[in-house]
């Protein structure tokens, strides 16, 4: 039977998953444009990971700044180390900006043997490995921004600052701020993927039931207080009952099996 996650577009089935996004700074354009991508040098890196368990998800969100010690260096090799882990890395036009920006940034610290990270970079335009959810959505053609689909899904995006606001913040010192922004983009970018995942695969499981356990963690984890608008949003109110039905539909057939291999069992003794 042919596997409804091939081909152009698709995804791997989830597993484990890295979603980031990175916070930049870079000297402004005369006409005020948006600077070339070169220019910019990585100051944050959001991480959201997600991986599944025995009847379930686990989660790790965290970010850096470069900042008390932290330096630049210092973000690109965890970027490399969390991207060598994970079986999907994902982000948001990540293919034209997040990874080009880390892989120079690489460059210029002079870290060359930074394989994952290079891999990430490099990776085939259509393949499963580097899921860039710009391209994905828009089927190559022309992008939107991120808010833009997280408002028609219900998913929360840019609630306390934005990227136009980060050089302002650089300045003031307020790394603070910065963290908890690029660490709402990065756990927005891995909501939005769990729910392209689904409507490729066609199996809502694949959003209700990780968005379900993406809320309890957050609920259960005081060091993301500031991320409870995810818990509160429109998506997760949806996937929650659902999960719970699916849960209680697949512990009724795991039950189910396991006295149909007792009766058997049973059968054979006697």
């Amino acid at each position: 039977m042919r596997d409804p996650m091939r081909g152009p577009g698709s995804v791997r089935a989830p597993g484990s998953i890295l979603s980031y996004d990175i916070e930049t700074i870079s000297p402004p354009t005369p006409d005020g444009s948006f600077p070339p991508w070169p220019t910019h040098r990585p100051v944050a890196i959001g991480f959201a990971t997600a991986w599944q368990v025995a009847g379930g998800w686990s989660f790790d969100i965290s970010a850096m700044v470069v900042a008390d010690g932290v330096s630049e260096a210092d973000l690109v090799r965890e970027a490399d180390r969390r991207m060598g882990n994970a079986g999907v890395v994902t982000g948001y036009n990540s293919r034209q900006f997040d990874a080009l920006v880390l892989r120079l940034a690489a460059q210029r610290t002079r870290l060359w043997s930074l394989k994952a990270l290079a891999d990430h970079a490099a990776a085939n335009r259509f393949g499963a490995e580097h899921a860039d959810l710009a391209d994905l959505y828009s089927s190559h053609g022309r992008k939107v921004g991120l808010a833009s689909l997280c408002d028609e899904i219900g998913i929360p995006v840019k609630m306390s600052t934005s990227g136009g606001d980060v050089a302002a913040l650089w300045e003031a010192g307020e790394t603070d701020r910065i963290r908890d922004y690029v660490m709402e983009d990065a756990v927005a970018t891995l909501c939005l993927f769990f729910a392209w995942t689904a409507a490729r695969a066609g199996d809502e499981t694949l959003v209700t039931r990780p968005m379900a356990a993406l809320a309890r963690h957050i609920e259960t984890t005081p060091a993301l207080h500031h991320l409870h608008a995810f818990v509160d949003c429109a998506l997760i109110r949806w996937c929650r009952p659902r999960a719970m039905k699916a849960d209680i539909a697949a512990a009724l057939e795991r039950m189910t099996a396991k006295l149909k291999r007792q009766e058997d069992e049973r059968a054979f003794a006697s």
